[in-house]
């Protein structure tokens, strides 16, 4: 495991998380971190839950916060045309 009072201050935070197969992270581009043990990480995306072992992990990142909204007004930008 690495730097737990790093991973203990990302707790209720949004983080990304890279594995050494991208397949086993799946499509969950952001998460937020709810749970860290000495088997893994448990992250919340949504309403689902999900589990990374530690022998997976290979980064932890902090994520930046999206403010409520500032999303769909994202999606807004990336679609419009110049």
């Amino acid at each position: 495991m690495t730097d737990s009072s790093f991973l203990s201050n990302l707790i209720g935070k949004r983080v990304r998380v890279v594995c050494k197969d991208p397949v086993d992270c799946g499509d969950i581009p952001v998460l937020i971190l709810r749970e860290i043990s000495p088997l893994g990480i448990v992250g919340e995306a949504g309403t689902e839950q999900h589990f990374f072992p530690w022998t997976e992990v290979v980064e932890i990142t902090a994520s930046p916060e999206i403010r409520v909204g500032d999303e769909l007004a994202l999606a807004v930008f990336a679609d419009s045309e110049p």
